[in-house]
């Protein structure tokens, strides 16, 4: 290597004496005593290879695999919401996951519901949230892990408790405003001491509160995102990070992909974009005809890198236990965007013959019969006094 770091990479070329094979001379010198063709061998020479440079003969395994078993790269799959399976295919490491939602709207609990359901399945997860403080966030967990409200069985705390602490499940204790990078630090030491998965942050804004004035903030903000999007693809870590909206709302009142708060940059660095909407005027979960929850919350998947599949979850939400189930789509009992597409047609129409200029009145003059027998007696008249 040295030879090679003095005449240049580009300059070098690598030699194999046994041209690919298992037999064959092991060096120069061996070629020249068995007397072997040092031009065939000199024309089966490569350059010198790059460290981030490679050809399809280094990928072909892993891209065989792939097809063989596509189950095995598209993640760790959920227990609890099979639809999440259907479009997002699984957890997978490496990736950056965006979640939005208003204010309210549910996205610390769907999180947490998510988070636990991933780590009962020995998906070790941290968890940084910067804006509950753990205790509360612990307990939520522990209410969603026994599927009730343990305020009304304090006789089953111990029981849950141990089960709870059985789970490869890690709290950051840091609060507020905190810089990025002290945050990478401990999640660094986290993936080494404790083989961490999985890693959510709650939220962006939170961690970055008085960091920067004006239009600085929107600067630390891209860092900070550069910092999560670097750490997740280097430490093969999935990242979930929750992101507030802007108050901008389409012409329906929903969130899209460009109501994430922040620069474009956000949504483009990120794998997947996943915003939690509300379900109408729906605002309690109850059952229809056939028993099955009414759905109060959605998933609006606008983003997958993975493989572009995009659509939306159905939630509904029990108050007892905090837990998130998968729900059937509310029943229409009118179609709201044909009635939205008639009024807009009614005011199209009306705006047109506002504008429109007022048209000349026909003026039309219909002679009586009598009028026309005087016209001629007139005319008469006139022809004899000529």
């Amino acid at each position: 290597m040295r030879i090679v770091n003095k005449l240049g990479i580009d300059r070098c070329l690598m030699v194999s004496s046994r041209g690919g094979s298992t037999s064959g001379p092991l060096n120069a010198a061996e070629a020249l005593c068995k007397d072997y063709d040092f031009q065939a061998i000199l024309d089966k020479a490569r350059p010198m290879g790059h460290d981030q440079i490679m050809d399809f003969t280094s990928l072909r395994d892993a891209v065989h695999q792939e097809i063989l078993h596509p189950m095995d790269v598209a993640g760790v799959q959920s227990r609890d919401f099979p639809q999440y399976n259907a479009i997002l295919k699984g957890l997978r490491p490496g990736e950056l996951t965006i979640i939005s939602g208003t204010t309210g709207v549910g996205k610390t609990t769907l999180l947490s519901h998510l988070s636990l359901d991933f780590c009962q399945s020995g998906v070790s997860t941290l968890w940084g949230s910067f804006e509950i403080p753990n205790v509360r966030l612990a307990k939520k967990m522990l209410y969603q892990l026994a599927n009730k409200d343990l305020s009304r069985r304090p006789e089953e705390f111990d029981y849950w408790a141990d089960r709870f602490e059985q789970l490869p499940l890690y709290f950051l204790k840091f609060f507020g405003s905190t810089e990025a990078n002290t945050v990478v630090d401990a999640l660094k030491h986290a993936v080494y001491a404790y083989d961490v998965q999985h890693v959510l942050i709650d939220n962006l804004q939170f961690m970055m509160t008085g960091q920067g004035r004006g239009y600085e903030k929107w600067d630390l903000q891209e860092m900070a995102l550069n910092t999560f999007r670097q750490f997740a693809t280097e430490n093969n870590v999935h990242v979930s990070l929750v992101v507030h909206p802007r108050k901008e709302r389409d012409e329906r009142g929903k969130l899209d992909i460009n109501s994430i708060f922040g620069s474009a940059k956000i949504t483009q660095d990120a794998d997947n974009v996943v915003l939690i909407q509300k379900v109408g005027d729906v605002t309690s979960s109850k059952a229809n005809e056939y028993g099955d929850a009414i759905a109060t919350r959605y998933l609006d998947i606008q983003k997958n890198r993975f493989d572009g599949t995009l659509g939306k979850i159905y939630l509904s939400f029990n108050d007892d236990s905090l837990r998130i189930c998968s729900a059937t789509a509310p029943p229409r009992t009118k179609n709201s965007s044909v009635v939205r597409r008639k009024r807009t047609a009614v005011a199209a129409t009306t705006d047109e013959a506002a504008t429109e200029p007022a048209a000349k009145p026909k003026t039309t003059t219909r002679k009586t019969k009598a009028q026309t027998a005087d016209s001629k007696a007139n005319a008469e008249e006139a022809a004899d006094a000529v």
